[in-house]
């Protein structure tokens, strides 16, 4: 009888872990967490069972409590190599990159072939910089498994990064057949309504289809001046935000939200010749040197008559406007890009100059805190909506002689506006990759200059860089 119950529990629980796992696969995290956490009620020591919760709670963001999971499978089937790989890939999300990297050693002693584990390798890699070592590891589960996706997506980010773009858009293209970059919305689809775009020219438009956020949208729209001259009509689906701004700067495409094509009707009328992810266009565009000398300054147009009129609100005689920005919302690698006003105070402190609040999100608390410490106004304009009216914000940084700023949506827009900017970057993870390593220029926007942390987390001598260009550019302007 003891037997019996004993059995019965054991099914019940690799029943509830199954449908944990059904659970993660389509997306219901919490859900899958429920069934794993009662699987491991009634059968504590199910390796699988741990292994599901890890995989859960690192889907929605609970890094420590995952890592602890994937221990406990470690210590249960200490000769399994997903266990060390699982292990390893909550490390590297926690950013203990020399711990991931000893426990994707141990994976590859027990499995010398583990192509995500040669892959993850690679990954951690190029997290601390080594981008030939990460190279390498990719290679090595490509030559493995020659359509590895996840692979492909990431040599093609390390060879970006690295400025070798001529093949680096082919593989960085993998990202469309890799279902966990859609998920994370690495790449976000809409139907399709035609086929792949070959790169060639046409009389008849194409539709691009948007990716990634507001910042990559703007990031990619370098590449939409070429484009209306091969393409003209074409229609490029955009963050609703970005429309009108996009419309008024690319008088031969047009411009549009996802929501409002309508895949049936596309299709029934035969409305584009092709279609192509925004991401995708640097394969055409950007694959050579010669590519890269088709850069405009400034793609971006702003509203002339608002930028004027905000211009006589902000400006004083003898006077720099500077706009700033130094926050980022990004979940996962904001709080890395991201500084203080109090830490910009010997910035703030240049003489001669009136800084612009160009932050989305309320700033009023810290602004208020702030000017009672330093006596310094960060002047925040309130009838602007830095955050949702997109169109305005490009206006007022029209407005601004320069911009200083860290990366996020303000560092794009002024760039793509042709405007004098400085983009203060954190020496992380965090760095995406068109921002390189080491250059202080942009192959992608002229008018940026980039000032980089040269150790991870220490600010000063950005802003100290920084505060000696403005100091320039202010001497430069009035003498």
């Amino acid at each position: 009888m003891h037997a019996a119950v004993k059995g019965g529990k054991t099914a019940r629980a690799s029943a509830l872990v199954q449908q944990g796992l059904q659970l993660i696969l389509q997306g219901r995290y919490e859900d899958a967490l429920a069934a794993e956490e009662a699987a491991l009620g009634l059968a504590p020591a199910l390796p699988d069972a741990h292994s599901y919760r890890g995989s859960a709670l690192l889907q929605l963001g609970r890094l420590d409590e995952a890592l602890a999971s994937y221990e406990k499978v470690v210590r249960l089937a200490p000769n399994a190599a997903v266990a060390h790989y699982n292990r390893a890939n909550a490390l590297n999300r926690l950013r203990r990159y020399d711990e991931a990297l000893q426990s994707l050693k141990r994976a590859l002693k027990l499995q010398p072939k583990y192509t995500d584990a040669l892959s993850l390798t690679g990954n951690v890699l190029l997290a601390l910089g080594d981008i030939q070592g990460a190279l390498q590891h990719y290679d090595a589960a490509l030559k493995i498994k020659p359509n590895a996706a996840d692979a492909h997506f990431n040599k093609g980010l390390a060879l970006l990064a690295a400025g070798e773009f001529g093949n680096a858009w082919e593989h960085y293209d993998w990202r469309l057949r890799w279902d966990m970059a859609i998920r994370v919305g690495q790449s976000r689809s809409i139907e399709r309504v035609a086929p792949d775009w070959d790169g060639q020219s046409t009389d008849k438009p194409l539709i691009v289809i948007p990716e990634h956020g507001l910042g990559d949208q703007i990031f990619y729209g370098g590449m939409l001046a070429d484009l209306q001259r091969v393409a003209p009509g074409s229609t490029v689906c955009l963050e609703p935000r970005l429309v009108t701004l996009f419309a008024r700067s690319f008088g031969n495409l047009r411009f549009a939200s996802p929501d409002a094509i309508n895949t049936e009707e596309c299709l029934k009328h035969g409305a584009f010749s092709a279609q192509i992810h925004m991401g995708s266009l640097g394969r055409f565009f950007r694959s050579s040197a010669i590519g890269l000398d088709n850069v405009g300054t400034a793609y971006l147009k702003a509203d002339c008559v608002k930028a004027t009129e905000l211009r006589a609100r902000i400006a004083q005689k003898d006077r720099l406007v500077c706009g700033i920005s130094w926050r980022s919302k990004n979940a996962d690698f904001g709080a890395d890009k991201s500084i203080t006003l109090e830490r910009l105070a010997p910035l703030l402190e240049a003489p001669g100059v009136d800084f612009i609040d160009l932050q989305y999100g309320d700033t009023t608390d810290e602004r208020r805190a702030f000017e009672q410490t330093n006596g310094i106004c960060v002047r925040r304009l309130n009838d602007i909506d830095n955050k949702n009216d997109i169109d305005s914000l490009a206006a007022l940084i029209s407005a601004c002689d320069i911009v200083i700023t860290i990366s996020n949506v303000t560092a794009h827009i002024a760039s793509a506006l042709g405007k004098p900017t400085l983009v203060m970057l954190p020496n992380s993870p965090s760095l995406f990759w068109y921002w390189h390593r080491e250059r202080t220029d942009s192959p992608w926007y002229p008018s940026a200059v980039l000032i980089r942390q040269t150790k991870r987390g220490e600010w000063q001598e950005v802003i100290e860089i920084a505060r000696a260009a403005l100091d320039e550019f202010r001497s430069e302007r009035f003498g």
